[in-house]
């Protein structure tokens, strides 16, 4: 890959016309450092709501259980805006699945309706693309190839039913007490460096994918998902409108129709005239409502390393 340009390198860095108080749920986490990072790198305050220590603390964190409205509403009370990333973020871990779907959904509630009782004017909640379906595990195949926000949600498992029952919270509250909620639906987020040597287990899937396409092949880059974060709260949108994020192309070896026609023959086709590697979620809304366009793709990275496609 090419350096990301500077334009797009100035955006991740550029200030805010008008800095504001944000809590980070999770902040953290793998993802929500990257938001907490972002956000202090553009101008706004960032309070941190965690349960641990971040590897390199770089805003103040504050201990909170986010299922104890007495501990989330004095933090709340500080603050402009709400990134939402303090959720159990997946059902292949030392929880189960009721646990999971407990916990998911009463601290999402709590942030949620805490928010709105404060009439906070802008909440970010950190949803999944496993909300589909074709995400996840166990999969089923999409409805349609490729596909926006409007594609049918059905979730297979206790993670994808907690985002679905925190979503739909969510758009209760934005109908009846008048919030801006944005939901994320993210696919696999990983972090890579442009600077430094493919990591061999990418090289590897890139040159020797396993058949079946599993999550569509599509993920996203952590500094991309985190400046989403920002500009999703610095420009709100009104009412609750679900977004996508994803690289511009997916991670295979081999392209994305191709595998799927071979591999997955249950899922619907692709278009001849579909970009080989195209990623197929669809993020024209995120780019329409706030400027994001991602600035990091891993086939690039292949390219400028050896020289050739992954499938030659």
């Amino acid at each position: 890959m090419t350096q990301p340009d500077a334009s797009q390198a100035e955006k991740n860095t550029a200030k805010a016309a008008k800095p504001l108080r944000v809590a980070v749920t999770g902040g953290s986490g793998r993802i929500g450092r990257h938001v907490v990072k972002c956000l202090m790198a553009r101008g706004h305050a960032v309070l941190n709501l965690d349960r641990m220590q971040p590897p390199e603390p770089v805003a103040k964190l504050h201990y909170v259980d986010l299922t104890r409205r007495e501990l989330v509403q004095p933090l709340f009370e500080q603050v402009d805006a709400v990134c939402h990333l303090g959720e159990i973020p997946g059902i292949h871990g030392a929880w189960g699945p009721e646990q999971v779907y407990a916990h998911n959904t009463q601290a999402g509630s709590v942030v949620l309706q805490t928010a709105a009782d404060l009439k906070l004017p802008r909440v970010i909640y950190t949803s999944t693309c496993q909300v589909y379906g074709c995400f996840g595990d166990p999969p089923v195949p999409p409805v349609c190839l490729p596909f926006d926000e409007t594609h049918p949600l059905r979730p297979q498992n206790a993670y994808a039913l907690s985002k679905v029952a925190n979503e739909g919270y969510a758009q209760f509250l934005a109908r009846h007490q008048k919030m801006s909620i944005a939901l994320f639906r993210l696919p696999a987020v990983w972090d890579f460096k442009e600077d430094e040597a493919l990591p061999e287990n990418i090289r590897h899937w890139l040159q020797h994918s396993p058949k079946e396409v599993l999550d569509l092949a599509a993920y996203l880059h952590s500094e991309d998902a985190a400046l989403a974060f920002a500009l999703a709260v610095e420009r709100p949108h009104p009412g609750c409108e679900a977004y996508h994020f994803s690289a511009k192309e997916v991670c295979s070896g081999a392209p994305l129709r191709e595998r799927l026609e071979k591999y997955n023959p249950d899922y619907p086709q692709i278009g001849a005239d579909w970009p080989a590697y195209a990623s197929p979620l669809l993020c024209a809304k995120a780019k329409a409502h706030f400027g994001w366009e991602p600035a990091h793709n891993l086939l690039d990275v292949y390219r400028r390393k050896f020289g050739k496609e992954p499938h030659e």
